[in-house]
């Protein structure tokens, strides 16, 4: 499964879609389909029935498509790889856990965070069905457990494990937004805040990212009064 985002190279517009999760990825997808199928039955069915151009011209159409969306999916994919080397490389990083954030939102956040990730429901040990999500499930629920006890460089870890296998596993993208916005990498978790919100189904976390974005915002507010009060 690690390398099925370079296999999604092959089909135009299958990059966006699984790893973007872009609405454009499957307009592209679906488009292309339609050239590659009419291309073939003009090839194959309709010869000498239309036009003799008109066959090749539509080959060269879907090859010309073809090509076009390959080298959008490498560009799409490598993108995606560099981003994720980006993270690996804050491995090596020392996050200062010591230092509190300020004031009563900082705290506030840190308790809804453990109210929200303590009380999420265990989706591994509930099905004992095995299913294609199973390693990934088993991921998160290690990551979380990590979050909740401080321990943020292995819970970023493992985020970035299950991510790699499912890029389309929102509840891990969640935790990873409570994770950079408690680290202090407040623009990182606005970014993530806005590709979360365009994946088929954020609107079900709607709830939880106005959470985040609120938290977000008493944090900037007070870091912005605090500046201002120093430089008086």
């Amino acid at each position: 499964m690690r390398h099925m985002k370079w296999i999604t190279c092959g089909w135009p517009g299958l990059s966006r879609l699984w790893l973007e999760g872009q609405w454009t990825g499957l307009a592209v997808a679906a488009g292309f389909g339609v050239i590659f199928n009419t291309a073939i039955i003009l090839q194959l069915k309709l010869t000498g029935q239309v036009h003799e151009n008109l066959p090749t011209a539509g080959g060269l159409l879907a090859l010309g498509f073809w090509i076009g969306g390959c080298l959008d999916g490498i560009i799409v994919t490598a993108h995606f790889r560099r981003q994720q080397n980006l993270g690996k490389e804050r491995h090596s990083e020392v996050v200062d856990t010591t230092e509190v954030l300020q004031g009563n939102s900082t705290n506030l956040a840190k308790n809804d965070d453990r109210q929200r990730f303590a009380d999420s429901s265990d989706k591994v040990q509930k099905n004992n069905t095995p299913s294609p999500q199973t390693i990934t499930d088993d991921l998160f629920i290690r990551a979380r457990n990590q979050y909740l006890k401080g321990n943020w460089l292995q819970c970023e870890m493992l985020l970035e494990d299950a991510l790699e296998d499912y890029p389309g596993d929102l509840e891990s993208r969640l935790l990873l937004i409570s994770l950079l916005r408690i680290t202090k990498r407040y623009e990182q978790a606005l970014v993530e805040i806005t590709q979360f919100q365009k994946w088929d189904g954020a609107e079900k976390w709607n709830f939880e990212i106005a959470r985040e974005v609120e938290l977000l915002d008493r944090i900037l507010y007070d870091l912005e009064n605090s500046e201002i009060t120093q430089a008086a």
